[in-house]
């Protein structure tokens, strides 16, 4: 399981090495991240910290919605931390 945490998570870092990372792209990776977590079982096996990134990304959707692409970008990249975190907790890696 480590190796595919880590792989999923190289794969994240290396899509934002690049610095023209548009804001769909980060919606996209965010939502990913969060199916990721869902299918792991995190919802209830870390709960707190895949809600988190659940309302993050609704709130990168919401402020994206109204133009506001730097507060989106913001919450996105919040959305998937807390994905990440959720999986780590639940792959017992804190």
């Amino acid at each position: 399981m480590r190796f595919i945490l880590g792989v999923f998570l190289s794969a994240i870092l290396y899509t934002f090495s690049f610095a023209e990372t548009t804001t769909t792209e980060l919606l996209d990776e965010a939502q990913n991240s969060i199916k990721a977590a869902f299918e792991s079982g995190c919802p209830t096996l870390a709960p707190y910290e895949y809600y988190k990134a659940e309302t993050y990304y609704y709130i990168a959707r919401e402020e994206t919605s109204k133009l506001n692409t730097k507060a989106g970008n913001a919450a996105a990249m919040k959305a998937i931390e807390w994905a990440l975190k959720a999986m780590a907790k639940r792959y017992g890696e804190e």
